[in-house]
């Protein structure tokens, strides 16, 4: 049997030879206790309302944990500034995801075939069962959340994103480390946001009991940058709506969106429209900006 270091040295290879641009390893029990974790159950799962005035059946949702989990392999893949279209939301998620789920699941059956590791692939969303990725990716050491609540890594800065895999295997983990590109930074990615989703604390140590908050320091509101996607969707039900009434009817809630966009005729393979989410505050940073693609 490997040890914990050998098999994250293997897995971490093996991911990055399945696409992977970044790949490491965290603790199940320290990403249990990590930031994000902890302050979810206070804050709730609604992204459109303030938590302060949350519903109680929004609060107290702790994550759903795999009893034998005992490591968590994270896996980020690129998203550059010269590949837009990874990003955009077609109705059945986006290209980039179905790279990160193609790769998990590869990563997967190559575990449980070479190794007998029995492993779990979280769903994205954390209300589906899903766990905090970016404190995964932190905790892995592949970098840290910088000022625009996003992880910032040193080869891709914010231009990346994540998926994990829980195994009921110890594997050693490869971070946290020492890293803080933020500090000193004049801070381009928040004066970038359309919405000023960072210009006022929207969290409070003293109330939540922690001092690791949303955007470092409590300044990231959610809602409001919820508010910005909300329009986003609205955007692209307009172009897709034969009349004003019409759009507004799709973009009511984003299952019609997605509804409406399954019903459209198959193309060439290519989605016909996507939802273009704002990308500011996450472009506009410094960091990685001459990383080559894979």
């Amino acid at each position: 049997m490997l040890s914990a270091s050998e098999l994250t040295a293997v897995v971490v290879e093996k991911a990055k030879a399945l696409g992977a641009s970044v790949a490491g390893v965290a603790d199940v029990g320290t990403l249990k206790g990590s930031p994000s974790h902890r302050i979810y159950p206070k804050i709730g799962m609604d992204p459109e309302v303030p938590w302060q005035d949350a519903p109680e059946e929004a609060l107290h949702h702790e994550v759903e944990w795999p009893a034998d989990a005992v490591s968590a392999v994270v896996i980020g893949v690129s998203h550059p500034v010269d590949k837009p279209e990874l990003d955009w939301y077609d109705g059945k998620g986006t290209p980039g995801n179905r790279i990160l789920i193609r790769i998990t699941k590869e990563l997967s059956a190559w575990l449980e075939e070479t190794f007998s590791v029995k492993s779990y692939r979280p769903p994205y969303f954390i209300e589906s069962t899903g766990i905090f990725l970016k404190d995964s990716a932190v905790l892995a050491g592949l970098g840290c959340i910088g000022k625009n609540n996003m992880v910032i890594t040193p080869e891709y800065g914010p231009r990346i994103r994540w998926r994990a895999l829980l195994i009921d295997r110890a594997a050693k983990a490869t971070g946290p480390v020492g890293y803080d590109p933020c500090d000193g930074c004049p801070q381009p990615c928040r004066r970038a946001c359309p919405v000023k989703a960072f210009d006022h604390a929207a969290y409070s140590s003293s109330e939540l009991g922690q001092s690791t908050l949303p955007g470092i320091n409590g300044t990231y509101d959610r809602v409001t940058c919820n508010t910005k996607m909300s329009r986003d969707v609205e955007k692209a039900a307009r172009a897709m709506a034969a009349s004003d009434e019409e759009g507004a009817a799709l973009a009511s809630t984003m299952n019609e969106f997605e509804e409406a966009v399954l019903a459209l005729p198959p193309g060439d393979g290519e989605p016909q429209f996507g939802v273009k989410y704002c990308r500011m505050c996450e472009l506009s940073c410094p960091v990685g900006r001459r990383a080559k693609t894979r």
